[in-house]
């Protein structure tokens, strides 16, 4: 990989919290981006405009805004789709979960056989019909894996995620039907009370291998920030007690990143209108931190490769 792409994904439609969408750029103005250009260049995309979609924010099922999120992460998807990511570290900056949908869904257009981690304290599998909120950044997961065939949204999808390419890392907080989808379809499933118990690095590579025999296929990390602590992350709408310890959210990003095939992450939920001023700061500091840790071990390990390849 040559360069960082940052991606600023301002999708809001799937949560009731006004302020998610100010993410990126709040992210920007605190500085955090340069910081991310030290450890390799960094083209900014600049951030999805959704203007046109916010005047058709309405529900036409049991989803709430439906269309927004509809239409919304079909531009997701076509702008990564049209986007040469090859060579390039994909950062997507959001944003509510919701956007996932999109930016995965373009992704696999590029890397057909990607492999989702899924940092996050909920499932986010639900299907519309056995979500009680109705806010689709709840669902996006049961989309994505083909759940939901007859619902009249999302018609657009073509490139579908096979269960057995999903890690779920870190849920504490599951609905009753999206234990019944991850028993039904064997999907791999760590709980921040596993992450405790037995560590990220031998959890990890035992996910890993079991999704990826090969040890080939390339990575994508689904990031929420509420797969933190609540105490640690204030900034988000979708706080959970009882989150892994800071130091194995560190070790996920350094372990994922030493593999060598991490090819792209979502950042989301962050939100700069949620929690007093430090704690804002504090916030959004920790995600930098992880994202730097991620990156740099992602591009020592790209350059180690190069120099091994060459020496060969």
């Amino acid at each position: 990989m040559e360069k960082i792409k940052f991606l600023g994904v301002p999708f809001s439609f799937g949560q009731p919290h006004q302020g998610v969408e100010k993410a990126a750029a709040h992210f920007r103005l605190r500085g955090f981006l340069a910081q991310v250009e030290e450890i390799a260049p960094v083209r900014d995309l600049g951030d999805i405009d959704f203007s046109l979609i916010k005047t058709k924010n309405r529900s036409t099922s049991r989803i709430k805004n439906a269309l927004a999120s509809d239409m919304g992460c079909e531009l997701i998807s076509q702008c990564i789709e049209k986007e040469k990511i090859e060579n390039s570290f994909l950062l997507n900056f959001g944003g509510d979960h919701g956007l996932a949908l999109g930016t995965i869904h373009g992704i696999l257009t590029h890397r057909p056989e990607t492999i989702v981690i899924w940092a996050d304290a909920h499932g986010d599998i639900n299907p519309p019909e056995a979500s009680e909120s109705g806010n689709f950044h709840g669902m996006p997961l049961s989309f994505l894996l083909g759940l939901n065939p007859r619902d009249k949204n999302f018609r657009w999808l073509k490139r579908f995620l096979r269960p057995q390419k999903l890690i779920l890392f870190g849920p504490r907080d599951l609905d009753k039907a999206e234990k019944k989808i991850i028993e039904e379809f064997s999907i791999q499933y760590i709980s921040s009370e596993d992450i405790r118990k037995y560590g990220t690095e031998a959890l990890l590579e035992i996910a890993l291998r079991k999704a990826d025999p090969s040890g080939k296929a390339p990575l994508h990390l689904s990031f929420d920030v509420d797969f933190c602590d609540a105490h640690i992350v204030c900034a988000t709408g979708t706080p959970v007690l009882a989150g892994p310890p800071q130091e194995e959210v560190t070790e996920l990003g350094r372990l994922l990143g030493k593999t060598g095939r991490l090819k792209s992450m979502d950042v989301v939920e962050l939100n700069p209108d949620i929690g007093s001023p430090r704690e804002v700061r504090d916030s959004f500091k920790l995600t930098a931190d992880f994202i730097r840790v991620t990156l740099r071990e992602t591009f020592q390990t790209s350059a180690e490769s190069v120099r091994c390849g060459r020496s060969a």
